[in-house]
């Protein structure tokens, strides 16, 4: 379909049935990227102190946190007022869901929405439609940065499983988007996927880190190159050695982003490997032990989104550690630096065909099971992996049989599957978090099925 249609009458069209203003918010940071510092950091204050207030009167949660700790809406006036509040954490998100929702916002407003499940466990919030709208332009921005992406240009998106709603099949055709469930893509016909790409003449190819990568390790294995878009990444950390090889194999820089629960936090761009921080749409912390660390030393990513009036997240901690640098892009945008993301270390199966399994074909499988409380996967070695599970009361042996159905199927019988049932999983390193997989497999894997 011709892009100016998805572009001038598709898209409009959309927007306006949906009560979305994407393509308005774009324009309008395409302005505010150029902002001086001061004029940045003034809206920044005046939103933060607008959904503060917000919270305050219409959401019972931070009602209470706010009368626990005598702190009153005008106390918080910038973004070191926050330090005044408690951490909020996944916990209290899980434990007080009902009350952290705004009482004054319609429900026709409102979207309910998981988590990625980065680190294995994905978790329900909500956003309303202008925090939703501010996610896509950050979005939209960004990819405009190095491919000169417009809304209504062609995208590639890989995610999981192949689409099964309507309703996601028709937002695949408004965006002009062709999806390609990565459960489907192995080995044996990479290249016949690559060729269906090409086809589609993507400016971009949005993929989660633990997907693109795998996908780069099959290219390579298959001696085969891919050249014509920008590959844009998320959700998992970038490590260098994913980078080197998915430019090389996909001939082009990536451009990587980073957020969590609906906030969109920062991107690179075209000129250097830092992170640019939306600044427009969210307050970026780091912490360390209730204090803010020194420029270049890790500290915890605390956020506050300033536009999510539906369930504010207001000093919130997204269990990662990241760096700062005071200094400004050779680029000319005077969005503030992040160094660096750390401790979204995940980690994936691998298998004697060669084919690669990422923490989120175990974190679906899981979300559905209430009888599991935590699980970790680990794989001592390419034959055999081990689930570490607690369980409650609503667990029971089909549901043992189910996950090794599961692991057997997609693995086409190439692994074994043992389970240890534990109190607890405790967590590990620096950022506190657990690792939901962790494979002593290393790369490259040399498959021992005739490939070779």
């Amino acid at each position: 379909m011709n892009n100016r249609i998805h572009k001038t009458v598709i898209f409009p069209v959309v927007e306006a049935v949906s009560g979305t203003n994407i393509a308005g918010t774009v324009a309008q940071l395409e302005k505010s990227q150029w902002w001086t510092k001061a004029h940045l950091l003034e809206l920044q204050n005046k939103k933060l102190r607008a959904i503060v207030q917000h919270a305050y009167h219409n959401v019972p949660f931070y009602r209470r946190l706010f009368k626990q700790h005598n702190i009153l809406p005008e106390d918080i006036q910038e973004k070191k007022d926050l330090l005044q509040l408690p951490v909020l954490t996944k916990e209290d998100i899980k434990k007080n869901i009902s009350d952290m929702v705004a009482k004054n916002i319609p429900i026709s407003r409102i979207m309910s929405t998981y988590s990625s499940g980065s680190t294995g466990e994905p978790l329900k919030y909500y956003l309303d439609k202008a925090s939703y709208s501010a996610g896509w332009a950050q979005t939209f921005r960004c990819w405009s940065w190095a491919a000169d992406f417009r809304i209504g240009d062609p995208y590639v998106k890989i995610g999981l499983e192949e689409r099964s709603s309507i309703r996601k099949n028709l937002q695949d055709r408004v965006m002009n988007t062709q999806y390609i469930g990565f459960s489907g893509i192995h080995r044996t016909n990479i290249r016949d996927v690559l060729k269906k790409i090409g086809s589609f003449n993507p400016k971009i190819i949005r993929s989660n880190t633990d997907f693109i990568y795998p996908i780069a390790k099959m290219m390579e294995q298959e001696d085969f190159q891919y050249s014509g878009a920008t590959v844009t990444t998320t959700a998992s950390i970038l490590f260098p050695h994913y980078r080197n090889l998915v430019e090389k194999q996909f001939n082009c820089r990536i451009l990587d982003a980073y957020g969590g629960e609906g906030t969109p936090v920062s991107f690179q761009c075209e000129k250097c490997e830092h992170y640019h921080i939306a600044e427009e749409d969210v307050i970026v912390e780091f912490m360390k032990e209730n204090e803010y660390v020194s420029e270049e030393e890790p500290g915890k990513i605390i956020i506050t989104n300033l536009n999510n009036y539906a369930m504010p997240l207001i000093h919130y901690d997204l269990n990662d550690l990241g760096q700062f640098l005071e200094d400004t892009c050779s680029c000319g945008r005077n969005l503030s630096l992040m160094k660096s993301i750390e401790g979204r270390d995940n980690d994936i199966v691998k298998t004697a065909s060669g084919d690669l399994i990422p923490v989120h074909f175990f974190s679906y499988l899981f979300r559905d099971m209430p009888g599991v409380d935590q699980f970790q996967v680990i794989q001592e070695r390419i034959d055999r992996i081990t689930f570490k599970i607690v369980i409650n009361k609503q667990y029971s042996e089909s549901d043992t049989e189910y996950i090794t159905n599961k692991v057997r199927n997609k693995t086409g019988g190439q692994i074994v599957v043992d389970f240890q049932f534990v109190g607890d999983i405790p967590t590990s390193g620096r950022s506190g978090k657990r690792r939901y997989v962790i494979s002593h497999v290393p790369f490259p894997i040399k498959p021992d099925n005739g490939f070779s």
